[in-house]
């Protein structure tokens, strides 16, 4: 994919070819920005309005189509719009904003797969003219299925090659995905149903942040991919040493067949989104303070629960029937406070305790991690404690360290982690199996055992 940050050159509306507006697209700010050194249409004094598409040509000579172009400012200086989507290669009319095919290739996807092919043999006290070392790759089957809705989906590995002057070659994998869509889509779409949700995947497998390095959309499958340049998420910060032998399960898990895998993901995804989107936030941008960690461990593990256990106190006809009882002794016009304030304090009263929740997941998870769980029993306690002395602040209450904060907020990530694989289908021997490889499980013991050994 190209490398470049801004295009700058004419730019027109479809349905305005003759008039013409000099400007400059920045691919490189927190959004994708137009800035316009005039008005795309002459309004007559009214302020400018949003375009779904705009094209243009760059001083060298590249056509782009804009998608989702929406103004930002007011007339007179409705010059300047958060732009969707930039598509470079081609003029795309109107009626092509929907997509038959998808190309992506997404930072670690090799790891999650994993790539392999690479072969490296050595030939010892090899003789001038004869082979020292040779590299060799063999071509591995891909992943691939077909998802309910008629979505052909593709991953490939393959090796990439780095060349850096004067320091030799380097050798690797490189893996890239890609969707063929029964019904085209439009880019909206194929973000939130395909891409984002991958992603996603990808990055809470193999416990890092994953962005998308490049992308690539077809209208029709047999014309030449356009170049689909487009914020995509990244880490807050780059400089932090990614995590060592923490990948949680391998795309090869997902059995029996790989699109059956994704199509569970989706259906987790439409159940606990809120929860998922939380822990997988915790990777791309890691909270500065642990107690701020805890807080979010403590809500991912909360909104689990409630998405998809759905545990209530009592039946919701029999809560509802006795919540209607009391608040019925509260019918006259001086106890309308009173009756406001009970109604509140109901709302949520047929909810389980956080402690309840906690140890639900424990009971869940037992099969897989009960050795850790067992020299930790109290870990739901804690964690209600933490969350209780960092959310109610001012209170006097009793003040935890770093380490044991940071300990029950691994602790209930990998809680957390457990859950989902299980939900995802696979079994408790394969959980355990990848639990017991993963270097934070390792710390957990570690910490676990010295907490036994202390108390």
């Amino acid at each position: 994919m190209s490398q470049k940050t801004e295009y700058s050159g004419e730019w027109w509306l479809p349905s305005s070819r003759d008039r013409r507006v000099t400007g400059r697209l920045d691919l490189n700010g927190s959004i994708l920005t137009l800035t316009l050194d005039g008005a795309l249409l002459s309004t007559g004094g009214e302020g400018e309005q949003d375009f779904p598409v705009i094209h243009g040509r760059d001083r060298g000579g590249s056509e782009l189509t804009l998608l989702g172009a929406y103004s930002i400012r007011d007339w007179p200086i409705g010059d300047w719009y958060v732009v969707n989507d930039a598509l470079v290669g081609r003029h795309l009319s109107p009626a092509e904003t929907s997509f038959a095919e998808t190309s992506v290739v997404m930072d670690h996807l090799a790891d999650w797969i994993p790539a392999s092919g690479l072969d490296i043999s050595r030939t010892p006290n090899a003789k001038a003219g004869e082979k020292g070392v040779e590299v060799s790759y063999t071509v591995q089957a891909p992943l691939e299925g077909r998802l309910t809705d008629g979505t052909d989906v593709r991953i490939n590995s393959s090796p990439r090659i780095e060349y850096a002057l004067g320091r030799g070659i380097t050798v690797g994998y490189g893996a890239g995905v890609r969707w063929e869509y029964r019904t085209p889509q439009t880019t909206r779409e194929i973000v939130e149903h395909h891409v984002v949700p991958l992603q996603e995947l990808v990055a809470w497998a193999v416990q890092q942040p994953v962005t998308v390095a490049a992308a690539y959309l077809r209208v029709q499958p047999d014309q030449e991919p356009l170049e689909w340049r487009r914020r995509w998420r990244k880490a807050s910060k780059t400089d932090k040493e990614p995590p060592i032998g923490n990948i949680r399960f391998f795309a090869s898990d997902l059995a029996p067949t790989f699109a059956d895998g994704l199509e569970r993901w989706l259906g987790l995804l439409n159940r606990s989104r809120d929860a998922v989107d939380l822990m997988v936030s915790l990777l791309f941008s890691e909270p500065e303070y642990v107690d701020t960690a805890v807080l979010l461990v403590a809500q991912s593990l909360e909104a689990y629960h409630r998405a998809t256990l759905q545990k209530e106190l009592w039946p919701r006809a029999t809560f509802e029937q006795r919540q209607e009882a009391v608040l019925a002794h509260f019918k006259n016009d001086e106890d309308r406070d009173l009756m406001k304030w009970l109604a509140e304090l109901l709302e949520f009263a047929n909810e389980p305790t956080l402690a309840e929740r906690l140890g639900d997941l424990h009971r869940k998870v037992e099969p897989v991690i009960g050795d850790l769980l067992a020299l930790r029993p109290e870990w739901a306690d804690d964690v209600k404690k933490m969350r209780n002395r960092y959310t109610h602040r001012g209170k006097q209450r009793r003040k935890y360290q770093p380490d044991e904060l940071k300990e029950m907020a691994r602790l209930g990530r990998i809680v957390f982690d457990v859950c989902l694989m299980l939900d995802l289908g696979l079994s408790p021997d394969i959980c355990l199996q990848r639990a017991h490889q993963w270097s934070d499980y390792s710390f957990a013991m570690h910490d676990a055992r010295k907490h036994r050994e202390n108390s």
